[in-house]
């Protein structure tokens, strides 16, 4: 009888361990933003975008399909949809910035992404770059 109660209580654990490992805790639900892109020329380029809530900058983008698996890997975020900032060859990168148009501080893997923002990612010329 004992053993019983035991297997019991060890299948009851590893079914709640199951439930919690899979468990989102109301995290990872599709949320919608906006990404505004400014090329160069000042040019803008709105997306409406879907993706997990509550992710990277970086995963936010790939998840909407604006940057594909090679941009996703690499060091810097360079091609958006087709839009460049070269940091190796122009000394340029995407600088994301606030709906006040402020530099967001972080990287595209430290800045969060929610439901409802509206993130600037503007071509930025990167100062003294060598």
């Amino acid at each position: 009888m004992k053993k019983i109660i035991a297997l019991a209580l060890v299948c009851v654990l590893c079914l709640s361990l199951l439930v919690a490992c899979s468990s989102d805790n109301g995290s990872g639900e599709k949320a919608k933003a906006t990404i505004i892109l400014v090329d160069k020329d000042e040019k803008e380029y709105k997306y409406e975008i879907e993706f997990t809530d509550g992710s990277s900058l970086r995963d936010a983008l790939h998840e909407a399909g604006l940057i594909d698996d090679e941009e996703y890997s690499a060091m810097f975020i360079q091609n958006i949809d087709g839009h460049v900032a070269n940091v190796e060859e122009d000394g340029c990168t995407w600088m994301p910035q606030d709906t006040e148009r402020k530099q967001i501080m972080g990287t595209f893997d430290e800045i969060t992404v929610k439901a409802g923002d509206t993130i600037y990612l503007q071509y930025y010329i990167v100062p003294d770059f060598d």
